[in-house]
């Protein structure tokens, strides 16, 4: 018996960070989008220096719940990291989840070479970034 190959589909991983409950659900909608099918696994990942709270707000229990209801939805997974270096723990969720594409928030001034996503896109030169305006 003959039978055709099919090549059996990667699963792309999909790393989705959000800073603030503001810009999360465009950013989130972004990574439903470019998953594109269900082969797609989407992480939403919030990461925070360790001196600082969760979400920079005193409603913080209500915009956790927020956005895990948000990732939730989605079909995502949440995580919240605490780290004394926000960009490691980053590159660290990243590898470690083999993520293809991290989609990112503009952070600051777009020109500005030594913000955060340049440095991100220079430690993980393998990784698609998605930058959303």
């Amino acid at each position: 018996m003959i039978s055709e190959y099919e090549p059996s589909k990667r699963q792309t991983n999909i790393m989705v960070c959000v800073t603030n409950q503001k810009s999360c659900d465009r950013l989130i909608a972004r990574g439903v989008e470019r998953g594109g099918d269900e082969e797609a696994q989407l992480h939403v990942v919030h990461c925070v220096h360790t001196s600082r709270n969760f979400m920079g707000s005193p409603f913080e229990g209500d915009a956790i719940e927020y956005l895990f209801t948000a990732a939730q939805l989605a079909g995502a997974e949440l995580t919240l990291l605490r780290a004394p270096d926000v960009e490691d723990a980053l590159v660290d969720y990243a590898q470690k989840h083999a993520i293809a594409i991290m989609i990112l928030g503009m952070s600051g001034p777009a020109a500005d070479p030594d913000n955060i996503i340049t440095r991100l896109q220079r430690r993980l030169p393998e990784i698609e970034f998605d930058i959303v305006g």
